[in-house]
């Protein structure tokens, strides 16, 4: 008998492993034989499987709580997982549905349609104020305690579901709008405890940090790409070397940037010399359309490519998630002024040149 107890507990142990989750989607007769991706928080592939009888499912174990993605051609859905759990995705619906009867996905469903809710309601009261004549200006002040109330619901939603992973992808959602510095976003980090694992909350902590690091009154940072030559070169090239130097972060396919560069040229043919130059910091571009522009639009001073593979990425050591972003420099290195655009721009770089 003694025996047999002892042989029986390491078969016992064997079986208690965890319980593993299972997506079970609907994707229409339609999609049969298409292939359905689940990826991991890093946008990595960690299962596939095929579209059969107008439907398809995965089943696995998860070290923690995380969030993954379905994807289907061009079509995706956002799903919450832990071991154990039992998740339907409706993907014919748009957006599609997620549903785990009562778990993390149904408790995150329930704080968005509250969102969209408020949201609808917003919009239609926004819409008809703005019938009635009045402006941007008005509109706001109006529905201002109202467009809070809708925060809410996400600070709440936060607050609430901190300790699970529903808080994190909430505030994945929201950080960069509620949380615009580095010690802010630290602050409601430390109290929600899976939002280290979200990649967008990482990423938008490490582009805070770099536009602290940059802000107005610091030294430059360098950064290398090539000229126009395809020889190496750097800021350092250009910048401290005891002029004032405009710079412009800039792409060929992006319209507020192509707006801008009218004025750069102007700045650039009535200052350029000892005192004062433009650099322009070309990002985000292939390198073919990048020299089309620079004739299309007329550019004659000195560039920056920064190839898309470079690991010294110049937006990502300034902090830049939207171009342009113009930024001078003082002789010295020093930042003096970032997001300069338009007239203001034109009129802040006489003032200084005076």
């Amino acid at each position: 008998m003694k025996k047999l107890l002892i042989l029986a507990i390491p078969a016992m142990l064997m079986s208690c492993g965890p319980e593993k989750y299972t997506i079970n989607g609907k994707a229409g007769e339609e999609e049969n034989g298409k292939q359905v991706l689940l990826l991991n928080n890093e946008n990595e592939a960690i299962d596939s499987c095929l579209v059969a009888d107008g439907a398809f499912s995965f089943t696995g174990n998860v070290d923690d709580q995380t969030i993954c993605t379905i994807g289907m051609e061009g079509t995706k859905a956002n799903v919450l997982l832990q071991n154990g759990t039992k998740i339907t995705v409706d993907m014919n619906t748009e957006p599609p549905t997620v549903s785990d009867n009562g778990g993390l996905n149904d408790i995150y469903k329930d704080i968005a349609d509250k969102v969209n809710k408020a949201s609808d309601e917003l919009n239609e009261k926004a819409a008809k104020m703005m019938a009635e004549g009045k402006n941007y200006q008005e509109i706001h002040e109006a529905l201002d305690n109202e467009l809070e109330a809708m925060y809410d619901i996400f600070r709440d939603g936060i607050r609430k579901n901190k300790d699970n992973i529903v808080g994190a992808h909430i505030l994945s959602m929201v950080a960069r709008q509620f949380y615009p510095t580095v010690a802010e976003l630290d602050s409601v980090m430390s109290e929600v405890k899976y939002a280290t694992s979200i990649k967008v909350v990482t990423e938008l902590r490490k582009s805070l940090l770099a536009a602290e690091n940059t802000k107005e009154g610091n030294m430059f940072t360098d950064f290398t790409g090539l000229d126009i030559e395809g020889n190496a070169s750097s800021l350092s090239d250009h910048v401290g070397k005891g002029k004032y130097v405009l710079v412009d972060f800039w792409a060929s396919w992006c319209g507020p940037c192509k707006a801008e560069i009218p004025n750069l040229i102007e700045l650039y043919k009535q200052f350029n010399g000892e005192n004062f130059t433009v650099l322009g910091v070309n990002v985000w571009d292939e390198e073919s359309k990048f020299r089309s522009a620079l004739e299309s639009e007329g550019i004659e001073y000195p560039q920056i490519f920064i190839p898309r593979d470079n690991k010294d990425n110049a937006t990502q050591l300034y902090g830049i998630h939207g171009i342009p972003q113009i930024i001078l420099f003082g002789p010295d290195g020093t930042i003096v002024k970032r997001n300069l655009r338009g007239e203001e721009m034109k009129n802040f770089v006489s003032e200084q040149l005076k």
